[in-house]
């Protein structure tokens, strides 16, 4: 939109400059041609008295004289001619009078006509400037002299004229664009400037951003204020969502553990089949609390606010990936993690994103090798989790990520389908995202990308510039 109306007001700035350089550069073309023409003809009637005695007499040596000095000194042919149209004198020994332009010029002088308005000279126009005058007066025509001009140096003023005019024109337009069409265009798109400012603001999680109402015209402070309105709307809505989600897990943590330790209390009074039923119902308790605090950390990762602050994401992958080895001392785990790789994120964000990976690896695929990588990726460093695992079909891996979504491959899995739904919400704020792929030959790979730390081109390290710290977990044994 900015290139469309700076467009529209170069093309229009164009065209008044235009409307004031061409009739000048008219002007200058029509009065320098006038002024030659003028002297042409002025030239032609001094040599039409002098060739009136020598047509009369049949003596032209004295007129051929005169003509070849003037041919000599300003370039320009002359010929004689009497009503035969017969060269009587000439300046050189061949004048081309049979030019169709010439030779209309000779018929009017013969018929007694001067000749006529100075035609236009123009660069671009190299044609002989011709002028044809009578000899005689009235009905007494005996012949007519024609010059023949060359018009370089004329052409040449013309052209200096017009490029001058043209250097002034372009440094106008320059001028008009750089203190008029871009500070206007500047003013008009302020406004969707800082639309789409707020807008990437709220897509990156920041859901207090808002447009600022203030300069711009009239529409589009309106368009500002209603976007301001909705955006208040869905934040109050979300925010209700949150509190109530937020506030419902809480308040149901203390019931559910009173309600475990009630069950507990049974076990003294159940025998037989009973014990079987008991240790159901505590299982489904444990459950029900599992989904309550998965729930409220939920909550608050939809609340979290992450801030922009360099987070060193090899060192966080190798500290979860140590602390997780003790739980699954039979799966292998392999980390190739670059040194200097730099996030912009939080760091108990990372932290919560990587446990989150790696749960998922070490519970869907108990035993399989697990390999942990992070590379640079563009303006991002991906961090990639592949299990060798079953895997998921094509319907199952398409819904990945929802919230309570539990395959039906993995329903006798314990958990409670949130926690990649935490993880993408996680990376969302951090300003990145997370998606979820098949592995080859067989498993899940979960990559989530955070934004770099450093600008593009910046000579801050890269997360793959520095030598590689590939090794082992101490669960591969």
């Amino acid at each position: 939109m900015r290139r469309r109306l700076l467009t529209i007001l170069l093309l229009l700035l164009s065209g008044l400059l235009a409307a004031v350089v061409l009739p000048l550069a008219q002007s200058y073309a029509a009065q320098r041609s006038q002024t030659f023409h003028i002297t042409r003809l002025g030239d032609a009637a001094r040599f039409s008295a002098l060739s009136e005695e020598a047509l009369r007499t049949g003596r032209p040596r004295r007129l051929t004289d005169e003509i070849v000095r003037y041919d000599r000194l300003y370039d320009v042919a002359v010929a004689i001619v009497d009503v035969d149209r017969t060269v009587v004198a000439s300046s050189r020994p061949s004048v081309d009078l049979a030019d169709p332009a010439v030779a209309r010029q000779v018929d009017a002088a013969l018929a007694g006509q001067a000749s006529g308005g100075p035609p236009v000279i123009w660069p671009w126009n190299a044609a002989r400037h011709v002028v044809a005058e009578p000899v005689g007066r009235d009905s007494q025509v005996i012949g007519a002299v024609v010059t023949l001009s060359a018009t370089d140096d004329v052409r040449a003023d013309v052209r200096d004229r017009l490029l001058l005019l043209l250097a002034l024109g372009l440094s106008v337009s320059t001028v008009l664009a750089a203190l008029v069409a871009v500070p206007l265009v500047r003013w008009i798109l302020r406004p969707v400037d800082d639309l789409d400012a707020a807008a990437h603001e709220i897509a990156q999680g920041h859901l207090d951003a808002r447009v600022p109402t203030p300069g711009g015209p009239a529409e589009l402070r309106g368009l500002a204020t209603s976007f301001n309105t909705m955006a208040d709307s869905v934040y109050a809505a979300l925010e209700q969502q949150r509190v109530f989600v937020s506030d419902a897990s809480h308040q149901l943590r203390n019931p559910l553990a009173a309600l475990r330790l009630r069950v507990e209390n049974l076990r003294s009074h159940v025998d037989g089949d009973g014990r079987v039923d008991l240790h159901e119902a505590l299982a489904e308790t444990e459950r029900l609390a599992g989904l309550v605090d998965a729930l409220l950390r939920l909550a608050r990762a939809e609340a979290t606010r992450v801030e922009h602050a360099p987070v060193d994401l090899g060192a966080c992958v190798r500290e979860r990936v140590d602390r997780w080895a003790p739980l699954a001392p039979d799966t292998p785990v392999t980390v190739d993690v670059p040194a200097g790789a730099l996030v912009r994120a939080r760091r108990d964000v990372v932290e919560q994103v990587v446990d989150v990976l790696l749960d998922n690896a070490l519970k869907f695929a108990p035993g399989t090798p697990v390999d942990v990588t992070v590379t640079a990726a563009g303006d991002d460093v991906a961090l990639r989790v592949r299990d060798g695992g079953p895997g998921l079909s094509d319907e199952d891996l398409a819904r990945v990520g929802e919230r309570f979504f539990r395959s039906r491959a993995h329903q006798n899995v314990p958990g409670t389908g949130l926690g990649l739904a935490i993880a993408r919400e996680l990376a969302v704020r951090a300003g990145g995202d997370l998606t979820v792929a098949h592995a080859r030959p067989s498993g899940l790979e979960v990559t989530v990308r955070f934004p770099s730390p450093s600008p593009p081109g910046s000579s801050a390290s890269s997360p793959d510039a520095a030598p590689g710290d590939r090794s082992r977990s101490p669960s591969a044994g």
